[in-house]
């Protein structure tokens, strides 16, 4: 009987590990993130990029006529995956903001995504039936509190970057500007041709004699 508790006990003990280590990632996107470590805006649109093909598969998903519950128990297997997503892309981007990087355009890519995904979950949340809602409400509830938890820091350390760095639009102007100055020709006095003032202006009347 010991035995048998002791060996019930490490299969839970197994199970919960490799829930826990779960990869949300199948093998080609392992590979296109492993090519992407030392490209910060590559790996930033790739993680957004799987998030909306979970996204996507979600509303598949939802949007059956008749929904079977086996279907609710797959949409919240894809919110806990979308939620580590999301959690991947803050920490990458907590990352490279770290190692200085310049982030202004790919969090305002990441801002508009988390936009969107904010929309698509509100609407699972508000379609969705009372027994499927119970199938994936907790799934459901981590990853509306990741995607909001994300886009706050998103909004902090784009307003950071711009303090520090400036608007990218305008600082391109200045760095166009400054590598091409115009050229302004030497101003000459016209000549004055009879019947005029002299003052080089255009229009004006001739003087009298």
């Amino acid at each position: 009987m010991k035995m048998l508790a002791t060996i019930l006990l490490s299969l839970l003990c197994a199970t919960a590990q490799a829930q826990a280590h779960h990869d949300p990632l199948n093998e080609r996107e392992i590979d296109e993130m492993r090519e992407s470590a030392q490209d910060p805006k590559k790996r930033i649109d790739l993680l957004i990029a799987f998030a909306r093909e979970r996204v996507l598969a979600i509303e598949r998903l939802h949007s059956a006529t008749k929904p079977a519950l086996a279907e609710a128990d797959k949409v919240s297997d894809l919110l806990s995956d979308f939620a580590v997503l999301i959690d991947e892309l803050d920490d990458n981007l907590a990352m490279y903001n770290g190692h200085g990087e310049d982030l202004r355009r790919p969090l305002r890519h990441v801002l508009d995504a988390e936009e969107e995904f904010q929309k698509k979950l509100d609407a699972l949340n508000n379609t969705a039936l009372p027994l499927q809602k119970r199938r994936f409400s907790a799934a459901l509830e981590d990853a509306s509190d990741s995607l909001q938890s994300s886009t706050e820091s998103a909004r902090a350390m784009l307003a950071d970057q711009i303090e520090k760095k400036g608007e990218e639009t305008n600082k391109g102007k200045r760095d166009r500007h400054d590598a091409q100055p115009m050229r302004v020709p030497p101003l000459r006095a016209p000549e004055s041709p009879p019947g005029t003032t002299g003052t080089g202006e255009m229009g004006q009347a001739p003087t009298q004699p």
